[in-house]
């Protein structure tokens, strides 16, 4: 009686885990199946008998389900990965696909298939969906920070592995078109068998490959797998293959800056010419720039958490009059090569949106010391592009600006980064909000790699920043003039407000207002300065001799 009641517990649990439960033998073909249809047959689940399970998967996802069963077979057990199935109304989607096997079934798997979503849920399969392909890299980089939290919070063993297969897009490109297509298809399928949830696969470059997978996957097993792939196609590297395994609890970070090491280092790797990355110093190289990216989020997470930074301002002048319009906020960091250095890493690690934040209320403080002069100058504050688009942005801007009142108005948003964004329109959208809560938006470094014409078309802001390259070369090349007339014709058609960086000159500035712009911001006017009274101060007494700059070192 006992011995029933056991086999009815675990049916239970069994049926509580999943929605079909389906045994195989070593080959998929079914030899047993109970539970809902899944939309894999319109009768009773019992005719999938003697049916091969990969008739039941998307084309695409086949070799993936092979790996997927090899698994099952070498380590026991798997835990539940995506898998694309095709229903019998010739409709794909998603399901997670989990297995065991037992010594006492040696020729069994047993799987459970749990649906995901339905077919037309928001992460339904369809065909050119992606389904049975490895993410790319930016792909890659945007659930690498997720799937690694979200293993630390929950105490998952999981491992990254970075896969450097050397000489590889070479060695495709001599191969027939199909043995180069089993080639692709045969690593994407691995790489997405052994990964954590058949998810979490990148390719990073034509030779760089990442995975996020549980702990019992070995370097030198993934090694032998892939060379043996390629071997079977008729393939040879004239490089070789190594695996590189960041352990995600090395870190002292929390899971959050720990994640962003992880992903700066990725993006490294994924990125690099050789030198740290060549197959000889992989893991060294590696490991440096792995502890490098910790020692510098720590002190990072320490300057922002302990305000360690200190904010300058620099004037940006009328020409027409030369007098103050209003000032640029900067920052300087003790220890920092440079400020670019300093917001560049702070982007490309994920914390530039607490730093932005920060910022933006030092800033307000400052202007909230000098409220009561006469000629308060107005700030602008740069805010990453990074930052604007993270969906918390408005409601937290709204939280550091409300206290200040009628003060935060005094804020000019400068932009930065647009290259980054991938959603013009979404950015877009963001800005004309502020711009609707009264703030004037500036888009900075307009000509140079980082502020493209897609940009300057897409979003509707107030003022417009000349990249400093483009005038300081424009006094000496008619190259360089050329392409200044051009962006000055096109923000002026625009109706966008122009200033030019980097005036250091007399020259320079002569050249800007004989071309149309209206302001200008560089040494000639003054250099960054901590003495943010001197401007809120003596801007009534340097309108009243005249209104010219008292130039500030």
């Amino acid at each position: 009686m006992q011995t029933h009641r056991d086999r009815d517990r675990f049916v239970g649990f069994a049926f509580a885990a999943a929605d079909l439960l389906i045994e195989t033998d070593h080959d998929g073909t079914i030899l047993f199946c109970a539970g809902a249809r899944c939309r894999l047959t319109r009768g009773d689940v019992a005719t999938l008998v003697g049916r091969n399970l990969a008739d039941l998967v998307a084309s695409t996802d086949r070799k993936y389900l092979r790996v997927l069963l090899d698994r099952v077979i070498e380590k026991t057990r798997i835990k539940p990965a995506r898998v694309v199935f095709e229903g019998v109304d010739d409709q794909r989607f998603p399901a997670l696909l989990g297995g065991c096997r037992l010594d006492s079934c040696p020729g069994s798997l047993f799987l459970t298939v749990l649906l995901a979503s339905g077919p037309h849920g928001p992460h339904a399969a369809s065909p050119g969906s992606g389904a049975g392909q490895l993410l790319d890299h930016h792909g890659f980089l945007s659930i690498l920070e997720d799937r690694i939290v979200r293993a630390r919070e929950k105490g998952l063993e999981h491992g990254l592995t970075l896969l450097l297969v050397e000489g590889m897009q070479a060695m495709v490109d001599s191969l027939p078109e199909g043995a180069a297509a089993e080639v692709r298809q045969g690593i994407d399928a691995y790489l997405r068998g052994i990964s954590a949830d058949g998810e979490s696969a990148g390719q990073l470059s034509a030779d760089r490959f990442g995975v996020i997978h549980a702990s019992d996957v070995d370097c030198q097993e993934v090694q032998k797998h892939i060379a043996a792939i390629i071997e079977d196609a008729g393939g040879e590297l004239p490089g070789g293959i190594r695996t590189w395994e960041l352990e995600l609890d090395e870190t002292p970070l929390d899971a959050a800056d720990a994640a962003r090491a992880l992903v700066y280092t990725v993006q490294a790797f994924a990125s690099a010419q050789g030198g740290e990355f060549t197959i000889s110093s992989l893991e060294d190289g590696a490991r440096r720039m792995m502890s490098d990216a910790v020692e510098r989020i720590g002190q990072l997470r320490a300057t922002i958490e302990k305000r360690d930074f200190v904010v300058v301002f620099q004037p940006i002048v009328a020409l027409a009059t030369e007098t103050v319009h209003h000032l640029e906020a900067l920052t300087r960091v003790d220890g920092m090569s440079s400020p670019i250095d300093f917001i560049t890493f702070a982007e490309d690690v994920g914390l530039i949106y607490d730093f932005d934040l920060l910022l933006t209320q030092s800033v307000l403080d400052t202007l909230k010391a000098f409220h009561k002069e006469p000629k308060l100058p107005d700030v602008a504050i740069n805010l990453s592009a990074k930052t604007l688009m993270s969906p918390l942005f408005l409601k937290q801007f709204q939280a550091v600006t409300e206290p200040y009142g009628a003060l935060s108005r005094k804020l000019l948003i400068e932009v930065t980064e647009t290259v980054v964004v991938t959603d013009i329109a979404r950015l877009n959208d963001v800005l004309q909000k502020l711009r609707s809560s009264g703030f004037r938006i500036c888009l900075d470094d307009v000509g140079s790699g980082s502020t493209s014409f897609q940009s300057l078309y897409g979003l509707q802001v107030d003022f417009a920043k000349i990249d400093g390259s483009f005038v300081r070369g424009a006094a000496g090349s008619q190259r360089d003039m050329a392409m200044l007339r051009s962006m000055v014709d096109v923000c002026q058609q625009l109706g966008l407000a122009l200033i030019g960086e980097q005036v250091e000159e007399p020259e320079h500035a002569r050249l800007l207002t004989d071309l149309g712009v209206g302001y200008a911001q560089g040494y000639l006017y003054g250099h960054p300065s901590r003495d943010f009274g001197y401007f809120a101060r003596d801007w009534s007494r340097m309108a009243g001799k005249g209104g010219k700059v008292l130039k500030k070192g």
